[in-house]
């Protein structure tokens, strides 16, 4: 197994390798945002591919020092070494292209309604104007990709509650596909969930990720979301109602949440300093 080569952009630093006669791609572990974000990517895939949208097959790949990486810079060697273990990865795609605004307005957004509900569900944040994680194959046809942004595990594991979270409504709202979802789209969209095999889906998640019991809690709030109807007509409605942020809100906030770094810094920095 060799490292070919790595991708630049996002948090990951995604790398190439040869393995036999296969490429794949893959998702560094120590890159990635957050403890759960291996199984978000693995879940919002593995979901999407199965209601019939264009995701990707996920799979688990392991690294281990038997990896041939020795060419590639310092930094990504330094994440693969801290990424030996269990990792998500995908069949490699040649000469795929990403998807930008401009794209988007020669197509019927109606196609898309399937791909905003899935982003509601998987309560996916990070997918923008400026971030579409959308590629387009050499027939056209669009893929769509990136959900290790998304919070649904710790919805589920930490009483994360979206309906009354703001940043995450308007993050919702801010998403390029967001619109007024007809209400039988969304009955077709839960009803294609609700005939998915969860018990087997989070039965393939290894158990370095995820042990028995966070396994039984996992299938006990699914089952608790199918008999609410998943919660998605209500999350659309909340969404509805949230007002966008104000870029000069955006500006300040981002202004006083740097300052209060810079002052935790200073804090840590002066009791080091005294002691």
């Amino acid at each position: 197994m060799e490292v070919l080569t790595y991708k630049l952009g996002g948090n990951s630093f995604p790398i190439i390798i040869q393995q036999s006669n296969k490429k794949h791609f893959i998702k560094l572990r120590a890159g990635l945002s957050g403890e759960y974000s291996l199984l978000s990517e693995w879940f919002g895939n593995e979901v999407g591919r199965l209601i019939g949208l264009n995701t990707q097959k996920p799979q688990w790949i392991w690294l281990t020092n038997s990896l041939n990486f020795k060419n590639i810079y310092i930094e990504v060697r330094d994440l693969i070494e801290k990424s030996f273990g269990i990792n998500i990865g995908f069949e490699y795609i040649e000469n795929v292209q990403e998807i930008n605004l401009n794209d988007l307005t020669k197509v019927d957004k109606e196609r898309f309604s399937n791909i905003y509900l899935l982003d509601v569900l998987m309560l996916n944040v990070d997918r923008t104007t400026e971030n579409l994680n959308l590629l387009k194959l050499d027939n056209n046809e669009i893929l769509i990709t990136d959900f290790d942004s998304s919070l649904i595990f710790n919805e589920i594991f930490n009483g994360l509650n979206p309906s009354k979270n703001k940043r995450i409504l308007q993050a919702l709202k801010s998403n390029p596909f967001y619109k007024n979802v007809k209400e039988l789209n969304v009955e077709c969209f839960i009803k294609a969930l609700n005939q998915l095999d969860f018990k087997k889906m989070i039965g393939e998640i290894p158990e370095e990720l995820l042990n028995s019991r966070e396994k039984e809690i996992f299938l006990t709030n699914i089952n608790n979301k199918k008999n609410s109807g998943w919660d998605l007509k209500n999350i659309l409605i909340e969404i509805d109602k949230t007002t966008l942020e104000l870029e000069s809100d955006k500006k300040l906030r981002l202004h006083k949440n740097k300052q209060k770094f810079i002052n935790s810094m200073n804090s840590t920095h002066n009791k080091v300093y005294k002691k």
